[in-house]
């Protein structure tokens, strides 16, 4: 990594990246292998599908093997951090499922390693647009095997009891959510710990938090993209049209879905099979949508990518990068991770997604309507690009879930929020050592 992205990445000597390259031990921990015997890269995810994945490239490989180390997906960063400052490579990983929002400041700080050099040849293989999703500038810090075309799902009775068209857009959203809350139906359900739905509109809408000016760090929370947002969240709850359930009340949720009482719900297709096993009285009555436009654009895609980042501890860099790209672009893996049932509903981030789209079809969730399921998809494979996430990403997010729960219990303006984010980053950020600008 060159001096100079080091400087606009990490700001200075206050966060400077400090790589070993102390060997990983022989007894496979991290990525080794002796002299004689296959390099073994440990893999730490705890997706659904993963052990069949590996097992299919196992099978399928004999000088790299690949052992897997179930790690929920919270403690990832941490567990990568933690290795990392102790410079123990036995006690990391070569191969971690991850996202962009966690994957950005893993980078930033120098825990992942910049693989751009062995996935570039490999460009063709992924979906256009996946691989930049994964990156900072000209810096690659994943491989992706998951996007999230974003759509909606409604209970067509719900509306068709009323007379009411489908809305195309969230002031429309908004304006029917006014009539189905007349009778006790709210639109959509928003939970106070995620603000994710507020920013991804933020995001879909235009709205870019992080980008990269020269050697610094751009921050921006107050365009007009986010203020487009915010009032859009504050309508919703001002008129009481969303219901407030937390989604670690899962069951909960599902209940009021399966009772007619949520009207429309925003998801994508790891989402698809949980859903659909969880309803009984209204399977069969939702029917799918493209996403809700904003600002008068046509409707597309705000969410996050995930992949597999390679820490700095590795030893084998490159063989962890082709073991990766194997996983997520080969048959037996894409498939087995795509699987709703058995495996995470993943769509596929590669160039060809249609041969994995039938299988992700929820035919009991949406009865008659089935069969519109993958157009809606395809349709969604539209996605907003540019967005990136910095240096601080992760304490970022965290703040700006405490604002959302004030702006839920009506402590606070939605719009509020995006002043302090904008004065709390920029503070973090300098006091990180990174070279900001606003």
């Amino acid at each position: 990594m060159s001096s100079a992205k080091r400087r606009w990445m990490l700001g200075g000597a206050a966060l400077s990246i400090v790589v070993s390259l102390a060997a990983c031990g022989s007894d496979d921990e991290g990525g080794s292998g002796s002299g004689d015997g296959p390099v073994t890269l440990k893999l730490w995810s705890d997706k659904p599908g993963i052990e069949q994945s590996v097992k299919a490239f196992n099978d399928a490989h004999d000088d790299v093997q690949i052992r897997v180390t179930e790690v929920p997906a919270p403690d990832i960063p941490n567990n990568l951090n933690n290795a990392n400052e102790a410079g123990d490579p036995s006690s990391s990983a070569c191969l971690a499922q991850t996202d962009n929002r966690q994957g950005g400041a893993l980078m930033a700080q120098g825990i992942i390693t910049d693989i751009g050099e062995y996935l570039d040849p490999h460009a063709d293989e992924f979906a256009e647009g996946a691989i930049d999703s994964m990156s900072i500038a000209d810096t690659v810090y994943g491989v992706p095997n998951q996007r999230q075309p974003i759509f909606t799902a409604f209970y067509a009775p719900a509306f068709e009891e009323r007379g009411l068209e489908y809305p195309t857009t969230w002031e429309e959203a908004i304006e029917v959510g006014k009539e189905l809350r007349e009778d006790g139906i709210y639109i959509f359900n928003l939970a106070g710990e995620d603000p994710s739905t507020w920013m991804n509109m933020a995001w879909q809408a235009g709205a870019r938090w992080y980008s990269v000016e020269g050697d610094a760090w751009k921050i921006n929370f107050t365009d007009e993209a986010s203020h487009y947002a915010s009032d859009i969240m504050q309508q919703l709850l001002d008129e009481d049209l969303v219901e407030r359930i937390s989604y670690a009340e899962y069951a909960a949720m599902m209940q009021q879905y399966d009772k007619g009482r949520i009207a429309m719900r925003q998801l994508s297709t790891w989402q698809l099979a949980g859903w659909q096993a969880n309803l009984e009285q209204t399977l069969g009555d939702y029917e799918p949508a493209p996403n809700l436009g904003v600002m008068d654009q046509e409707p597309i895609s705000a969410a996050d990518t995930g992949g597999f980042v390679v820490p700095s501890l590795c030893e084998h860099p490159e063989e962890a990068v082709e073991a990766a790209v194997w996983l997520s672009t080969s048959e037996a893996p894409v498939t087995a991770l795509a699987d709703p049932a058995e495996g995470s509903g993943y769509f596929p981030a590669v160039a060809d997604p249609e041969p994995y789209l039938d299988a992700l079809v929820p035919h009991e969730l949406f009865g008659e309507h089935a069969d519109q399921t993958v157009p809606v998809i395809q349709e969604s494979e539209n996605y907003a690009e540019g967005w990136v996430y910095g240096p601080n990403s992760r304490a970022m997010y965290e703040e700006l879930a405490d604002q959302w729960g004030k702006a839920m219990n009506g402590e606070i303006t939605v719009d509020s929020i995006l002043e302090h984010m904008q004065e709390w980053t920029v503070n973090d950020l300098r006091e990180m050592g990174v070279n900001v600008v606003e």
